[in-house]
């Protein structure tokens, strides 16, 4: 029973983690500008292949990236610092509300396929250091249903962006944002050990 509640703790913690980087609600209003021309149904189809191509570009990521570092030869500390870091230089966009390369003006195609929308290179790397300090196991259950999750965001994206408005996902971006910054702290702090 202990074991399944530190199992269950560690996806909640994965999850919050994915869910924050992926930011799918910041993701809304581009996805209904890129596709305003769109049938229902075309798209249905756009948010079914940015969900399927966003899942599995993290969890690829999440199989092959500690190879990748293996084969680098980048000490697990180092990256734990270095993307701790990076981490937090995205966390502050989101919570300054600074533009750091994110535009709204992605060709249709880029939101289709789902990157950079959903998974960019901040929920590749999150997806990693999350395996490396709570479990592989763990965040790949969280990652599929952060993107399932992502998923639903997107086919619910009209009545989502009528609801909260342009305000209110500014809002809820700034939040994810702050939320962001206390996990890249951790993974610094855990890279230099302390």
């Amino acid at each position: 029973m202990v074991e399944f509640e530190i199992a269950l703790t560690s996806i909640i913690t994965a999850y919050i983690a994915l869910f924050v980087v992926m930011d799918p609600f910041t993701s809304v209003p581009v996805f209904l500008t890129l596709t305003k021309k769109f049938t229902q149904q075309k798209k249905r189809e756009a948010a079914n292949i940015a969900a399927v191509v966003a899942t599995g570009v993290l969890l690829g990521f999440l199989f092959v990236g500690p190879l990748v570092l293996q084969f680098m030869g980048i000490r697990l500390e180092s990256f734990e610092i270095g993307g701790g870091i990076l981490m937090l230089l995205i966390s502050l966009s989101f919570a300054l509300g600074i533009n750091m390369g994110k535009t709204e003006e992605a060709p249709v195609e880029a939101v289709i396929i789902g990157v950079p929308l959903l998974a960019g290179p901040g929920t590749m790397l999150t997806s990693i250091l999350l395996a490396n300090t709570i479990g592989f196991y763990n965040v790949l259950i969280a990652g599929i249903l952060t993107c399932i999750t992502s998923y639903l965001i997107l086919l619910a994206s009209t009545p989502v962006y009528k609801i909260i408005g342009k305000n209110g996902l500014e809002i809820m971006s700034r939040v994810m944002g702050v939320l962001l910054a206390a996990f890249a702290v951790e993974f610094i702090r855990k890279g230099f050990g302390m």
